[in-house]
This record gives C-alpha cells, sequence and structure tokens, in this order.
C-alpha cells in the first residue's frame, strides 16, 4: 500500500484560490444540509506555553471523504520560515480506513481560510463595495488580500498592523493599489475588512463602523482571544461558518455574550444557510455584515481532496510505502 506526499509547494500549484472557493461554498453548503460530521477543534497546549498541538476529523458524505488535519501552532514562529502554523492533513479511504494521502495542511489551511472568507463576502458583501481594509501583515493577510479581490473589484487595499514597518514592507510587496495606514481606525473606513492577527485582547472598535460595510473576522481562534469589541458584534449581522464551534472556540463571541451585548438568538446562522436559501444574508444596503470564521473540517477536507485528485491525475508528489 502507498499512500501519496505532497508538500506545501505542491498545494499552490494545485488549488488556485478561485478554484478553492467554489470549493468552500460547497463546504458551507455540505454544512448546511446535515451531510458532514466535524467535531469540535480540540486542542492541546504544552505544558512549557511555547506552543499547542489540535486536531480536526471530519467526515463528509456526497462526496464520501474521511480525514483529519493535525496541526500545531507556535506562536514564536512567526516571522520564521517555519510560520506558526505546521502540519498534515491526512485522507483516507472511507470504504476501507486505508490511508491515501499526506498534504501540507499550513499551505492548505493559509488557501481555504481566505477561500472560505471570499466566499463568505460574496455572499454577504455589498456587489459595489470597493475597498479593502486589511489588518494584519502575516500569511492570512496575503491570501486574503488575494481572495477577495477575486469576489469583488478592489480599487484600493488598506492595510494596518501594529508594527507599522511591517505593515508598510507588505504594502510594497502587495502591490501599487495597497496602502499601509498608521491607525486602525483608517483601514476599517474600508468597504470590505479582513481581521487576521493574532491579538488576544480587542484593538477593533465597533464604533468605527459605517452602514454598508462587511467584516471577516479571522484571527482569534480560542475561547481567550478576540480582535474586535462586543460593540461590533452589537451593530452586525452575525453569520458563522459552524455554530456549534463559535460558540464554544469564538473568544470575541463568547465575550459579548457574557457581556450580555447579543444573545444566542442574535446569531443569524451559517453562511451554508445563506447560501441554500434557508436564511437571509445582507438585507438592505445599509446591513453591515460580519462572517466570523473559526474553520472547519469539511473545508480542509474538500481542499485536499482537490489536491490530491489533481496530484493523481498530474502524477505529482511523491508515492511512499505505508
Amino acid at each position: 500500500m502507498a499512500i501519496r506526499v505532497i508538500n506545501a509547494a505542491q498545494v499552490r500549484d494545485l488549488l488556485p484560490m478561485v478554484e478553492c472557493i467554489a470549493l468552500m461554498r460547497e463546504a458551507f453548503r455540505a454544512e448546511a444540509e446535515g451531510r458532514v460530521t466535524q467535531p469540535i477543534r480540540q486542542a492541546m497546549p504544552l505544558p512549557s506555553g511555547a506552543g499547542l498541538i489540535s486536531t480536526m476529523p471530519g467526515h463528509v458524505a456526497q462526496p464520501d471523504l474521511l480525514g483529519i488535519k493535525v496541526m500545531t501552532v507556535f506562536p514564536g514562529n512567526f516571522g520564521t520560515a517555519l510560520g506558526s502554523h505546521q502540519g498534515p492533513i491526512l485522507l483516507f479511504d472511507p470504504a476501507n480506513g486505508c490511508p491515501r494521502a499526506m498534504i501540507d495542511g499550513r499551505e492548505v489551511t493559509a488557501i481555504r481560510t481566505a477561500a472560505a472568507s471570499a466566499a463568505a463576502t460574496d455572499a454577504l458583501a455589498r456587489a459595489d463595495a470597493k475597498t479593502l481594509g486589511v489588518f494584519g501583515y502575516g500569511e492570512q493577510a496575503h491570501s486574503h488580500t488575494s481572495a477577495i479581490r477575486s469576489v469583488r473589484n478592489i480599487g484600493e487595499v488598506l492595510v494596518w498592523g501594529r508594527d507599522f514597518v511591517r505593515a508598510r514592507d507588505f504594502a510594497a510587496q502587495a502591490g501599487a493599489d495597497v496602502r499601509a495606514v498608521e491607525s486602525p481606525a483608517d483601514a476599517a473606513a474600508a468597504d470590505i475588512l479582513c481581521l487576521t492577527t493574532a491579538a488576544k485582547e480587542p484593538y477593533f472598535q465597533g464604533a468605527w463602523l459605517r452602514p454598508g460595510q462587511h467584516i471577516n473576522v479571522v484571527g482569534s481562534s480560542v475561547p481567550t482571544t478576540s480582535e474586535i469589541d462586543s460593540a461590533t458584534l452589537a451593530r452586525s449581522r452575525v453569520h458563522v461558518d459552524y455554530l456549534p464551534s463559535a460558540l464554544a472556540l469564538g473568544g470575541d463571541l463568547r465575550r459579548a455574550l457574557a457581556d450580555g451585548m447579543i444573545a444566542e438568538a442574535d446569531i443569524e446562522g451559517s453562511v451554508g444557510q445563506v447560501l441554500t436559501g434557508s436564511i437571509d444574508g445582507r438585507r438592505t444596503p445599509d446591513d453591515i455584515t460580519l462572517f466570523k470564521s473559526l474553520g472547519m473540517a469539511i473545508e480542509d477536507l474538500l481542499a485536499a481532496d482537490a489536491v490530491a485528485r489533481a496530484a493523481e491525475a498530474l502524477g505529482v508528489g511523491r508515492l511512499v510505502e505505508f
């Protein structure tokens, strides 16, 4: 028995952003239609405090896929060649349990997370949105800038980060229409906002919001952290990827619920429900819409399966006897 091993560079070649956005729409629909089994992500911090290891198993019917993502998160790696997130996605044959492929999970996550935000943006943001505000200058900031351009005609990108020099370097690499700003309030003036930082405490204020905006809240993914204050949620029509995960792991949602700024009933539902027509997305041009992203196993499975099938067809990757 052989397993195909696919590295990060091969993932980049085999998973174009536009294709991945279409896959994320299908992932959202699969969640809404109940075709997915995906336990809430489990994480084990290391006693040293240097990082954690997390697991995301899942199964989806139609197509029939089985797999798990195992990732380490070491924040001290940020800015190095290693990156803060590392690990594989393992695909198995759902008929007999045999390992099928091992795929670089960091690269899949970088692409599919931004693609999911783009799919949510396409479902919720105004069609005439023309400016993008990006908060952060790491891997997800880069991939989100590319992804949002795929679903909206973006004329200007405003980038903010705690280190202005790094934000300026990001802007210089990203293109002539990308500009670094010194204040998060300046970036918050854009039509579409992507929050991709590792902030532990809120830096984004709901008072900055204006009618018609759309916000993707991506960076905070554990119960103890939040990028946004509770007023941001209170002013927005909130959609999630997977409600059980959002309630268990979304630190921003948990804080707003605990503060009494929102109730669970104020969460509209999932983006998949918008795509399948069971709930509304944007109702009026002045709505402020918000997508809280925690990530789903189904996103990893569909993206990894697409990579594995393309690799098999092209003979890409290394076959290893297992």
